[in-house]
This record gives structure tokens, sequence and C-alpha cells, in this order.
């Protein structure tokens, strides 16, 4: 089966997916957890993207990400993935690759799958039978993002999908914990599972196409560069 075309333009939604080399564990301690994030919010910095939402489990990670003109995701992902195996063979004195060789990286369009893509992460551990209820799982995002101050990590302000829900910040945190803690439907879960099979996007064919015709005039334009 052949992969979806690469969009790779600036402010893209991706959802990323990194699994441990041969699905092994990749954050053995608690942390772990916290180098991990650390190392994100370093090259969230560097980098100048957004993160909506994430889920750091025993041996992968899902990560909700809004890209910029600083940074392609193969770029943000390759430096977190770095940083991250170097202090993982230095705190654990081992070698070789600690992350398998590609990560799934569909694109996301900003409206209701966008939404139903948070529910989806935040509600990883719940399915993997580890907590009851997002809220008892310490590492994902779903804390920040029902948290009445502003989160550091997560960019919530920034999320048009989180700022639609309301029209109040007190009334957006109660409708997304109703949203977030609810069902996620079979056939939502199957759509998204599909996207990280690699055939295709999360995302809607209106979107896709306006993307597409994006991505061509940027192409013409880099073309019609003259050169020095």
């Amino acid at each position: 089966m052949s992969r979806p075309l690469r969009i790779c333009l600036p402010s893209l939604v991706y959802h990323v997916l990194n699994r441990g080399n041969n699905r092994q564990a990749v954050f053995l301690e608690n942390k772990d957890y916290s180098h991990y994030l650390n190392i994100l919010a370093k090259y969230k910095e560097k980098l100048g993207f957004k993160i909506f939402a994430y889920c750091l489990m025993t041996n992968h990670v899902h990560l909700l990400i809004k890209t910029s003109d600083q940074g392609t995701i193969s770029q943000i992902i390759k430096a977190v993935t770095i940083a991250h195996t170097m202090r993982y063979h230095y705190q654990y004195h081992t070698s070789g690759h600690v992350w398998q060789g590609r990560f799934k990286s569909p694109i996301v369009s900003d409206d209701e799958y966008l939404l139903t893509l948070m529910r989806y992460i935040e509600q990883n551990p719940v399915r993997a039978g580890m907590v009851d209820h997002p809220e008892k799982y310490p590492f994902s995002s779903y804390q920040d993002n029902i948290k009445a101050q502003n989160p550091s990590l997560i960019d919530r302000e920034d999320n048009p999908v989180f700022l639609s829900l309301g029209p109040t910040h007190l009334e957006r945190i109660q409708r997304y914990k109703d949203f977030a803690c609810a069902h996620l439907e079979e056939d939502k879960l199957k759509l998204i599972r599909h996207s990280l099979g690699g055939s295709s996007h999360y995302a809607s064919e209106k979107f896709l196409q306006e993307k597409q015709i994006e991505l061509k005039l940027s192409q013409k334009r880099r073309r019609g560069r003259p050169r020095n």
C-alpha cells in the first residue's frame, strides 16, 4: 500500500507516533518521562512549533504538533529523538537504536478531526488498561488542557479548535473535560488507526486539496527564484 503524499508546509498539524526500537520500552523510570518533556520544551522554543496534545507511553509517544517555518516535522522529531537517545545511553550505559527507524506523521485538519485526535491521544492509557480516567495518568497533556492557568508546554490558546469550545476560558475547559472523557466511537478509532497505518491522513478531503494547491504554488515559487 502506497504512503500518502507528504505535505511539508508551515503551520500544518501532524499526529506523530514514534515507537521504541522493536517496541522496547523507552521510558524506564518516572524521571525519563520528565526528561523527554524537557527535551520537547527545548526544541519547541528552538524550532517554533506548537504542541496541542501528547501522551508518553512506556514504549511509544503520541504528539500533536503544529509546525512553523523554523523547522519541518522531520527536523523536529529528528532533533528530539537524537537528544533523547543520547540521554538514554548516558543514563543506562547502553548503545544502539532506542527508537524505530521511521515515525508516523499523518496530517490533521484543524477542525473536528483535531479535537477527536486530542481525545484519542489522551485516552491512550485508558484504552491500554493502565488507568480508568485520563486525569489519573501523569504523562499526558490532559491535565494541562484542563487546568485553569496557562500550561507551560501545551499551546492551548493557539489551538483554534479548543478556543471554539466556548466564549470563556472556564466554559472551554469544562466542555473539553466532557468531550475528552466521552467514549470514542469505533468508526473514529478505525479512521485514526488507518491514518497511522501510513495510507492516509486524518483530515477532510477539502482541507487536503487546499494544502496540495498551496504546496504546488510554494514549489513553483521556489523553482522560479533567480540563481545567485
